[in-house]
């Protein structure tokens, strides 16, 4: 069922990569006829000559764009698995500290059950739709509220340093729900895809003497470009099917933390 579940929410990316293909080979297909069947292609024609550091200039352009592109992408996605690790290191550390400083109690090791329970099963399949977890809200506070009680610990530093870890968690769990939500400027995409296209463009004018390199170097940049965009794309967002950051590191609290 979850299998199911993931590749439903992949299906808009897989949509995205074959139109993206579609277009941009629609586009090289364009440029062929246009050059060597099109009533114009004698005018076009007129334009030989031109060197292929024409081209060069606007791949090099493309190619930094798509570099910045990436960048903030893998950023995302660092930023995504170092989050998703201090959480689940601290939920490990609080059961710890509690567990060694005599502050450890049934109530609490279920506190802490409860909030991991909640992340796994109901929060993570809401991050690939942009939502929060009514559930995983209240356990965080649930948690919080059996910190905060007097009685976790007769001793107040102790008492402190848990409060401190509780709240950690919370903190990450908001930059998780936040990063989430977090997308790559439109513009940022925009200026890739155009520039793409511009490129196209270069190439076809470059190769206007003979219309099978022209189709050769088409379509090796076409396959090349919409690949690495598609990749880029299923990286967007890092909580999105088909590829996210898993909530193993979480999960595995449940292993570390008895009933």
């Amino acid at each position: 069922m979850q299998s199911w579940f993931i590749a439903w929410l992949a299906l808009p990316v897989v949509v995205l990569f074959l139109s993206l293909f579609a277009f941009y080979l629609a586009t090289a297909a364009l440029m062929v006829w246009l050059t060597f069947r099109s009533p114009l292609s004698g005018r076009i024609q007129s334009f030989k000559g031109v060197v292929a550091p024409f081209f060069g200039s606007t791949a090099i352009i493309f190619g930094l764009l798509l570099a910045f592109l990436s960048n903030d992408i893998w950023d995302r996605n660092n930023q995504a698995d170092r989050i998703v690790l201090i959480e689940s290191n601290t939920l490990v550390a609080l059961y710890s500290l509690s567990a060694a400083s005599g502050a450890d109690n049934s109530r609490l090791r279920s506190a802490i059950r409860a909030y991991v329970t909640a992340v796994v099963e109901d929060e993570w399949p809401r991050l690939a739709r942009q939502q929060r977890s009514a559930t995983t809200d209240a356990a965080m506070n649930d948690l919080l509220r059996e910190v905060a009680q007097t009685g976790v610990s007769k001793d107040a530093d102790v008492r402190k340093a848990l409060l401190d870890m509780v709240l950690r968690i919370r903190n990450a769990h908001e930059d998780r729900v936040e990063l989430s939500d977090d997308r790559t400027a439109v513009s940022k995409w925009a200026a890739v895809l155009m520039l793409a296209l511009v490129t196209q463009l270069a190439i076809s004018v470059v190769h206007l003497e003979r219309p099978r390199p022209q189709i050769a170097a088409l379509f090796i940049f076409t396959l090349a470009a919409v690949s690495v965009l598609g990749l880029l794309a299923i990286h967007e967002a890092p909580f999105q099917p088909p590829v996210f950051v898993p909530p193993g590191p979480i999960g595995d609290v449940l292993q570390q933390v008895p009933i």
